[in-house]
């Protein structure tokens, strides 16, 4: 169903903002996590802020072309042989004809930085992305093998209800049910720690999404008289398909489309070159066209003109000579940040195309160790199982059997661990494509 994750995200957001009762359940699947988390997580949010900054400033940029234009009134009173009142008023403007291409220069590195912000909050949205899929399915795996190991629980809870019988009656030493015995707590013991590693994943996971401090302020209002319990949902975004890879030459090239930071380093040689520019406008002369319209009010004098007004333009020019050496000296340094700009972007240009190679080759290491653990554990499965029945049927030891188990136990610890990297590692990846 297409809709499907639709309705999860709707049902998290009812959740969190109506009343619920003790105990409720907000199923959250992955998209549903990673769009929350797009508009709720603080990193995000912070992000963003910085891209309306860079917005005001190129709206400030762009208004730096229109005139200025300035009002004045005064008024006042005097006693000098009698009392007299006058006022004055003014409209003063100032238009920039040519200020070294210093206008043109600041709404080019405005627009350059607004570009900017808009690249790095696509790089943050990858970055949160790939940590709530992290935490997603570290939760999955560990649900999964929660699930296992509650198999190996009562499989053991038999084992040792079966060994008290028979170390009653004398067919197994007190040893060997002693082992039965503290198997099954062992057992019961992994099983309780892997719930608490899902709830501290959980944890992180709702931290990441920015539900944590809404929960808290939530919990202060309604005083703590509601629990939400979150449950993630399998589907087909945990799933470990073992598809064919798309060609590494095909993965580099959609990710150096679609990753930011490519970009991201060509914006940093660009803002640097604008610098440049910008330092060099402060060595050129400067022309502002002026008007002036002014006016004195004089209504206690009756004899004269009880208003006088007066109007000029005047072309204003301005000549750096000497400011001991201040604009040169910005603009040498300007030059040298401009080539360590492009020594950096060359170097950072090498380590991320061996970032996504490297990347690719884990994906498919990682493929590899998942198809190869997941086998042997199969086996091992398999093999526990017929140790099982021979112990229930006197075949073989405690001993031999507990031994199936642990490498069965271990087989199925490495499976998951590899199944799931192997699903982290192709959704980093195809993040990187644009996925």
């Amino acid at each position: 169903m297409k809709n499907r994750p639709v309705f999860y995200f709707l049902a998290l957001f009812v959740c969190l903002w109506a009343p619920v009762k003790a105990q409720d359940t907000v199923r959250l699947t992955l998209d549903s996590c990673l769009r929350y988390a797009y508009k709720h997580n603080i990193s995000m949010l912070s992000a963003e802020l910085s891209e309306e900054r860079a917005e005001a400033t190129l709206e400030g940029a762009k208004m730096n072309f229109f005139p200025s234009l300035n009002a004045s009134a005064s008024a006042g009173v005097a006693w000098n042989d009698g009392r007299t009142r006058s006022g004055n008023y003014g409209l003063n403007a100032s238009l920039p004809i040519f200020d070294g291409f210093n206008n043109i220069r600041t709404l080019q590195y405005a627009k350059t930085g607004r570009e900017q912000s808009e690249l790095q909050v696509k790089q943050m949205r990858n970055s949160v992305g790939a940590q709530i899929i992290s935490a997603y399915l570290t939760i999955v795996m560990n649900e999964e093998k929660l699930a296992y190991q509650q198999e190996v629980l009562e499989t053991s809870r038999q084992q040792k209800d079966e060994g008290a019988l028979k170390y009653q009656v004398g067919k197994i030493l007190e040893s060997d049910y002693k082992l039965l015995e503290a198997n099954y707590l062992s057992a019961e013991s992994e099983l309780e720690n892997t719930k608490i590693t899902i709830e501290d994943n959980l944890s992180t996971l709702t931290k990441l999404m920015g539900l944590a401090n809404k929960n808290d302020n939530e919990s202060s209002l309604r005083k703590k008289k509601t629990r939400v319990v979150y449950a993630v949902v399998k589907d087909q975004w945990t799933v470990a398909s073992d598809e064919l890879l798309p060609p590494a030459d095909t993965v580099l090239a959609r990710s150096m489309r679609n990753m930011p930071d490519w970009r991201l380093n060509d914006i940093d040689v660009e803002l640097a070159r604008l610098n440049v520019e910008l330092a060099r406008s402060a060595m050129m002369p400067s022309f502002s066209l002026n008007a002036a319209l002014g006016g004195q009010f004089l209504p206690d004098r009756p004899n004269d003109d009880s208003f006088a007004g007066n109007a000029s333009v005047s072309l204003g020019l301005s000549v750096p000579i000497f400011d001991r050496g201040s604009t040169i000296t910005n603009f040498k340094k300007s030059k040298i940040n401009l080539r360590e700009a492009e020594l950096q972007r060359a170097q950072k240009l090498i380590d991320l195309r061996k970032e996504i190679e490297d990347l690719y080759r884990e994906v498919q290491r990682s493929l590899n160790r998942f198809r190869s653990s997941e086998a042997l554990a199969y086996a091992y499965r398999d093999s526990y199982e017929v140790y099982s029945i021979k112990f229930s049927e006197g075949a073989v030891t405690a001993v031999e059997m507990l031994q199936q188990q642990e490498k069965y136990l271990s087989a199925l610890s490495e499976w998951l661990q590899q199944k799931y990297s192997y699903i982290l590692t192709k959704k980093q990846m195809e993040i990187n494509m644009g996925e």
